[in-house]
């Protein structure tokens, strides 16, 4: 039954980490992005290609899925040893890459030859993109530190009430309950 309030316990300490550390957070958050930045552009470059036969539209998706990659793999091996100037001019940029990207890859959809893919899928992923975009923006901040610190907050609430509907809908069982026999 512990084992139950193990999410709860560590959403509560990841928001505790949040709220106390919010410059540590911003370092893992960037090296997490970069790990999606690289696989992303991987998928990029190997799945999107064969859905179009917009020369253009082809380029740019070689475009957005190189400089994925390539920025992708800046975000991991930079923050070993980077200076605080390094990180605010690290996520300007990526806010202007994310911003591009959406831009590539809506070009992208809407360049798309065969009618039975789902764009609707794409276009979500654009918005989401869009929004990223304005979050690296802010990051650097001091209204980024404290949209880190409210999720640290939100975080620690999602952890009590995850931990007290754990506990309204737990198992109960008698200890001394009578053992009844059908035979």
């Amino acid at each position: 039954m512990l084992t139950a309030y193990l999410i709860p316990a560590l959403t509560a300490v990841i928001g505790l980490v949040m709220l106390c550390s919010a410059e540590a957070i911003v370092s893992v958050l960037v090296v997490a992005l970069g790990i999606f930045l690289t696989l992303s552009g991987v998928y990029v470059l190997f799945t999107m290609p064969k859905f179009l036969e917009n020369t253009a539209a082809k380029i740019g998706t070689y475009v957005r899925g190189g400089l994925s990659v390539i920025l992708g793999l800046l975000c991991i091996i930079l923050p070993v040893g980077v200076a605080n100037f390094s990180w605010k001019a690290m996520m300007i940029i990526l806010g202007i890459y994310a911003l591009c990207s959406a831009g590539l890859e809506a070009y992208a959809v809407f360049s798309f030859t065969d009618d039975s893919i789902d764009k609707k899928r794409y276009m979500i992923e654009v918005g989401g993109t869009i929004i990223a975009a304005i979050v690296l923006f802010m990051l650097p901040s001091s209204f980024g530190f404290t949209l880190i610190r409210f999720a640290g907050i939100v975080f620690i609430f999602v952890a009590v009430v995850l931990a007290i509907n754990i506990y309204r809908n737990r198992d109960i069982v008698e200890e001394d309950a009578p053992v009844v026999d059908d035979e």
